[in-house]
């Protein structure tokens, strides 16, 4: 998977084909064309601040597992191309008989936005305390192991799931000619996007498990930041993204 600096150019190239193509447009469409360039713009902005934010904290630290950096990194570089592909859909479906489908496209994008921006939120909070926690160690069972070694058994999985979806966002986007050029995605591509998340939210919740059953005997696990009130917004987020109508 590419970097996100270049997945941000990419996406910076389809706005200005985006603007390029509004020639002869009614006032209507250029105006909605608008709208979605001063957002995706916007989104991906924040999303550079964050990547920026999150790889700070991980150079930071003196000891820290690549699995976890894996994941954390390629979430957000996910999101930096769903938004290429929605600032480019006025290309990729360009007759008044695609409007609906567009529609659905963008709608889905927009609510996995909001997902991927809440776990971002939770990825933030568990590096922080990474950071903290970094030179400390947890007794389990008789035996001692570096904190970090508990945040890795646990994310595994989501980092198997999340290299799936890199495989599915890679194929959303390509070089022609030297430039980045996004494609449509299918149905079932949003769908492995959501199941990620799923993995996302079945990760945190066995954390948490993991923590409330431990932290009267191991007190640093009651700092612990990620709470379930945050996988609870989560997944009310993935729902509404589930529960939009497809293509």
């Amino acid at each position: 998977m590419a970097e996100f600096e270049e997945i941000a150019e990419g996406v910076e190239e389809a706005i200005e084909g985006a603007e390029e193509g509004t020639e002869g447009l009614s006032e209507e469409v250029q105006e909605e064309i608008q709208a979605e360039i001063d957002e995706t713009r916007t989104v991906i902005e924040d999303l550079s601040k964050t990547q920026s934010k999150l790889r700070g904290v991980l150079k930071s630290l003196k000891h820290y597992s690549p699995v976890v950096a894996k994941f954390f990194a390629k979430n957000i570089v996910i999101g930096a191309i769903l938004w290429g592909v929605n600032v480019a859909l006025n290309k990729l479906l360009p007759q008044g008989y695609q409007q609906e489908t567009k529609t659905k496209i963008r709608n889905v994008i927009k609510a996995l936005s909001d997902v991927i921006k809440a776990e971002a939120a939770i990825n933030q909070k568990t590096l922080d305390w990474m950071k903290a926690h970094e030179n400390d160690t947890i007794t389990l069972g008789g035996i001692e192991v570096p904190m970090e070694s508990i945040l890795t058994k646990y994310m595994t999985p989501l980092v198997e799931a999340t290299d799936k979806a890199q495989t599915i966002a890679d194929t959303l986007q390509e070089k022609v000619d030297g430039k980045t050029q996004f494609k449509c995605p299918t149905a079932d591509d949003m769908r492995k996007f959501m199941e990620v998340t799923e993995v996302f939210i079945k990760t945190f919740t066995d954390l948490i498990v993991f923590v409330l059953k431990h932290e009267d005997q191991v007190t640093v696990l009651q700092s612990f930041p990620v709470k379930e009130g945050d996988l609870v917004d989560l997944t009310a987020k993935l729902n509404i993204a589930k529960a939009l109508p497809l293509w």
